[in-house]
């Protein structure tokens, strides 16, 4: 036990021990903060485009245009306070208030129409093309766009849409849906239908509601934050995986290295391979241990303050966190990283036994990562399809188990199923144990190599 444990205590303290792990540790915050905050930032930060409308029609089609993007604009508003009255039920007045007054900003106002004092294509042309600005209320300006729209007989109307931009398509597509809309009204009211009846036949929609069967009648109703589970187990999923798939990679690298330096060599004349293996295994364990740690307080921390954010604004969160750090997810997302955690640790641990140099546990590492890329894709369709005969029968392998169990976890697999692949799962991890044990001697020992390894799928002719 003191061979395991001074193995142990020396992988934990050759990583931790370094500076380079505490900035990794501070930098997946950061990172987080990025992934979530920097498309919002870049959406806020596009430049205003500035774009001449010109009606060659006498100013119907440009009033049927405004006339749309500002009906696109409150049926936008209108969703955004439904979905928000649904998760969090019915408001306090002085939340109500603050939404009320941010829903004249939805929209997208990064386009204002300007007017250059000219109105056909050559004279347009400059303005386009930057050799000339036009005067905004931000001052001299390029123009982004012009849009010519006229009435046609054969089509109805057409568009000419003029820009040196050629990604940029939402302006173009909101005038064309806009003036869609408006040549569906005017063919309808050409066939004698009546505005009172188009404007009453625009407010129709559906009221739906959904129910679960295993509640009372008045209880029956489900909400948003009900299916807030089962994201954040699909989220747990992935998150079990990158880090399960790093720490292995950890575990990979270092082996071979310490291979290569002759360093295993010296640990096998003090110590058994066994004690080796499990050392190595148990530092890295407390590795990943102060990452998760790290995380979870992390969570913890910012869970609280949105909390508290939340109670000041009298808007009800706690249920919302209370699915997120729900007990019955989090304690068997620690149950499955621990098994698959020793079952990919101690195959990569073996591997790197068996290889010089990263070169050559490449060849024996890709059929692995294409059994390790499966469950990324099987996870997805626990969101829409959690009883899948795909996803049963995968279950039941147990290098994907730990995946894709916890992806169909808050979906409320039968009881039956959770307990029998969990059992299954725990004796081929100690199956893999042991014969990553074996591996582990026989390339420590250099009695075994990679070559060894392929020789055992060379079928017709005898190995080497």
């Amino acid at each position: 036990m003191r061979a395991i444990y001074l193995i142990a205590r020396r992988e934990f303290l050759s990583y931790v021990a370094t500076w380079g792990f505490w900035l990794s540790l501070a930098s997946v915050p950061m990172f987080m903060a990025l992934g979530f905050g920097l498309p919002m930032l870049i959406e806020n930060s596009q430049p205003t485009r500035y774009y001449a409308l010109i009606d060659e029609s006498g100013g119907e089609l440009e009033a049927a245009v405004f006339a749309g993007l500002e009906a696109a604009r409150a049926e936008q508003a209108e969703a955004v306070r439904e979905m928000t009255e649904e998760l969090m039920g019915d408001l306090p007045p002085q939340a109500q208030a603050a939404m009320d007054a941010q829903m004249p900003q939805l929209g997208d106002n990064r386009y204002r129409r300007v007017d250059p004092g000219v109105s056909d294509l050559d004279s347009l042309r400059p303005y386009l093309l930057g050799e000339r600005l036009v005067e905004t209320s931000d001052g001299p300006q390029p123009l982004f766009a012009a849009i010519l729209i006229r009435g046609s007989a054969e089509t109805g109307i057409e568009i000419d849409y003029w820009s040196t931009n050629l990604t940029d398509s939402n302006l173009r597509s909101d005038i064309r849906r806009a003036l869609q809309a408006h040549m569906q009204d005017t063919r309808l009211l050409a066939e004698g239908v009546s505005p009172a009846i188009l404007d009453a036949v625009e407010e129709l929609r559906p009221f739906v509601r959904e129910l679960n069967p295993e509640r009372a009648a008045e209880q029956a109703e489900v909400t948003d934050a009900e299916r807030i589970p089962v994201f954040v187990g699909i989220a747990v999923a992935f998150i079990l995986w990158v880090i399960i798939f790093s720490v292995v990679n950890m575990l990979l690298s270092a082996m071979i290295e310490e291979k290569g330096n002759k360093v295993l060599e010296m640990m096998m004349a003090s110590s058994r391979h066994h004690e080796i293996l499990l050392g190595k295994l148990l530092g890295v364990a407390a590795v990943s241990a102060t990452l998760l740690l790290f995380w979870v307080c992390l969570a913890l921390g910012g869970g609280i303050a949105v909390q508290q954010a939340a109670a000041t604004a009298d808007l009800p969160a706690a249920d919302v966190l209370a699915a997120v750090f729900n007990p019955g997810l989090l304690l068997p997302a620690l149950g499955y990283f621990v098994i698959g955690y020793l079952m990919y640790g101690a195959l990569f641990l073996s591997i790197g036994a068996l290889c010089e140099t990263l070169q050559d546990a490449q060849t024996l590492m890709s059929p692995m990562m294409l059994v390790m890329m499966v469950p990324l894709f099987l996870v997805m369709m626990a969101l829409e399809s959690p009883d899948s005969p795909i996803l049963q029968f995968a279950s039941w392998v147990p290098l994907w188990t730990p995946f894709i169990m916890l992806a169909r976890l808050a979906q409320d697999p039968p009881l039956v199923e959770l307990i029998a692949t969990t059992v299954v799962m725990i004796a081929f991890a100690g199956f893999m144990i042991w014969g990553s044990g074996v591996m582990f001697r026989m390339g420590a020992l250099n009695q075994a190599n990679q070559d060894t390894v392929k020789n055992w799928f060379r079928f017709g002719r005898k190995a080497q």
